[in-house]
Formats: structure tokens, sequence, C-alpha cells
């Protein structure tokens, strides 16, 4: 297995710099996909990378198109460099790096699998969002008719690039905060196994979240519309994959 770390990066220049030595510690070389920073946090982006002087590339997105963009845009780039596998971390220090070796080890025993993270919250998650993220996750038991998805929003993963990027390409997924429970819906109606392992996942005090509540929340509900529609067109097919499991 040939693995790299997959980081979508947006004005988190703060919490990126402050996992970076955690993130170099995994000695698995790292894209970060900076999605049309600010002028001032993609300069000290920049200057992270420099000093540290490590197997980091920078790719850059030239606007703004989500978080969902810019994992794809990763898990691209990673498939072009040869890699089999890339970790999805997030950048603004949610995630708790130390699970990394489970993720992989996880990768390893299941390679043609999406190795999730199923989060362990503490108290600092936010009520809303903690509560919010179950409506996501009934939905999309509904969507793939199985409750094999055990959490659809945690953005730790790792994917199986020979099989998630022509996935990605072929769907036209959301490019936004919709892209997380998509890919697991599409992977699930394609016969992808999901496995999850638990994961520590925190809210820092200075974290800051680019979650838009409006915006996210009505792509979220067009992204549930839409595989509704996709599920209905589907349904024969998943039915019988259902009927003859054993």
């Amino acid at each position: 297995m040939n693995c790299c770390f997959i980081v979508p990066h947006y004005d988190h220049a703060g919490q990126f710099g402050r996992m970076l030595p955690s993130l170099l510690a995994q000695g698995i070389p790292v894209i970060v996909v900076d999605d049309h920073s600010p002028a001032p946090a993609l300069a000290i982006l920049e200057q992270q990378v420099l000093d540290v002087r490590l197997d980091i590339t920078v790719i850059r997105h030239t606007k703004n198109c989500g978080k969902g963009a810019a994992v794809q845009s990763g898990l691209k780039a990673a498939l072009q460099a040869g890699y089999t596998h890339a970790v999805q971390v997030d950048a603004d220090g949610q995630h708790n790096l130390g699970d990394v070796e489970r993720l992989l080890a996880e990768a390893e025993a299941y390679p043609a699998a999406i190795i999730c993270g199923e989060p362990q919250f503490d108290r600092s998650a936010p009520s809303l969002r903690y509560y919010a993220r179950y409506i996501t996750l009934a939905l999309s038991w509904v969507e793939s008719l199985s409750t094999q998805i055990r959490d659809a929003m945690c953005g730790f993963r790792v994917y199986p690039l020979t099989l998630i990027v022509p996935l990605c390409e072929k769907a036209h997924m959301g490019n936004r905060m919709d892209f997380d429970p998509e890919i697991l819906v599409r992977a699930a109606w394609r016969g992808i196994e999901l496995r999850f392992v638990p994961v520590n996942v925190v809210y820092p005090e200075d974290g800051r979240s680019h979650f838009r509540y409006l915006r996210d929340n009505i792509l979220i509900s067009w992204m549930h519309a839409r595989l509704i529609v996709g599920l209905l067109l589907r349904l024969p097919v998943l039915l019988t994959r259902i009927w003859q499991k054993p």
C-alpha cells in the first residue's frame, strides 16, 4: 500500500501549523490542496511548507470551489502521482492524528474498502451540529438501503484511489460539505465496502469552521434530493443485491 495524506485547506494556516508536526511524524507524504485562501493565509502556508523542507506538495485552486472540490483535486493528484490510497484529514485540527495508525491498519487488511473514521465526540462538540449529523445519517441509510454507514460527515478517511477517483469523475459529486456524505452513499451503490474505525474528534477553542449553516444545509438538502432520485433509479439493482446476500 502506497499512501499519502490529503489535506483540504482554506484559511486554516494557524490550525494547520499546529498540526503539521504530528502530520509529518506519520512519515507519509502530504498533499495540501489550498482552496484559494486569502493571500496572507497562503503566504503563511507556503512558509510553513518551506520551513519543514519535507515531502509536502501544495496544490492551489484558482478560485474557491469548496472542501469537497479540494478533496477531489487531492484524490486525482494522488492517483496520478502513483499512490494507491489517500488519508483525508481536515486542516482545522479536529482530527486526532494518533488514530491514523489504526485507520491504515484497517486499510491494509481491507485495501478495497473505504476506511471511515467514526467520531467519538467530547464536550467541545456544538450540540446543533452534533444532532444535525444524525439527520444526514438517517437519510443516508434510506438512500443506501442499508445501515452500514455509521457516520456520514466525518472527513477522516482512507480512500482506495483506483476505485474512488473514477467514481468521483463519473458522478459529479458535490463540491462543498455535501461531498463527505455523498461519496459514501454512491460508494455503497457501487458495492464498495465501507468500514468504520472509532476516532477522537475535538472542536478546538480557537478553531475556525467554514461550515455555513444556510448555504451548506441547502446544499446538503439538495444532495439528499438528488440521492433519493438516484436511489429510485437504482432500486431494482439494489434490491436484487440485497435479496442475493446469503
